[in-house]
């Protein structure tokens, strides 16, 4: 999918998200959200064949905000910084980072009152930059990919909630993981 395809997805993505709030703002789980995390991140880089050995292990961020329809579903937007993996080999070093904007579809599954398991499914507008010796000019790239989520959220009271996930961004030969903990408000 092109990068002019995925903004005019997303900008519709959104306009029907703000169309909608006001009809399903009554129900009671209804409403919009932020939040940020902080984790784990491992970026996957295809080194195989080429002599280069790649570090992908770091941290990283991501904030986010949203709107939940229902108790089960919502609509999720965010901004990831992966941080970056460290690629040595023959004639020096490389670091690689990845930056991202994601749209998801949220799910919710409420196990009590406090307790959720979470699910999302989406794209992601992933941007990589290159940064040393080995990097080719130009060695920056961009695409939008999917993205999938799994995780568990405990309700301290009706704004307040921490979450756990563990995030899986997809490209066509690489992947990045994010395995975060956070804080979410909900309005």
């Amino acid at each position: 999918m092109n990068r002019t395809k995925a903004t005019v997805a997303g900008f519709a993505f959104a306009s029907a998200l703000v169309a909608a709030t006001p009809a399903v703002a009554q129900q009671s789980d209804a409403g919009w959200y932020i939040g940020g995390s902080y984790g784990m991140t491992n970026i996957d880089v295809d080194t195989s064949g080429t002599g280069f050995r790649a570090d992908g292990d770091d941290t990283g961020f991501k904030i986010f905000g949203g709107f939940q329809f229902s108790k089960h579903w919502g609509a999720e937007v965010g901004y990831l910084d992966a941080g970056k993996a460290s690629v040595t080999g023959p004639g020096g070093s490389a670091d690689l980072s990845v930056t991202a904007i994601t749209f998801a579809g949220t799910g919710t599954l409420p196990l009590n009152e406090n307790f959720s398991l979470l699910g999302k499914v989406g794209l992601w507008m992933w941007d990589t930059g290159c940064n040393g010796a080995i990097c080719v000019s130009g060695a920056s790239d961009s695409d939008t990919d999917l993205l999938h989520a799994l995780g568990v959220r405990y309700n301290f009271n009706r704004n307040w909630a921490i979450q756990a996930e563990w995030e899986q961004f997809e490209t066509s030969v690489d992947s990045v993981t994010l395995t975060s903990i956070g804080v979410r408000f909900k309005f």
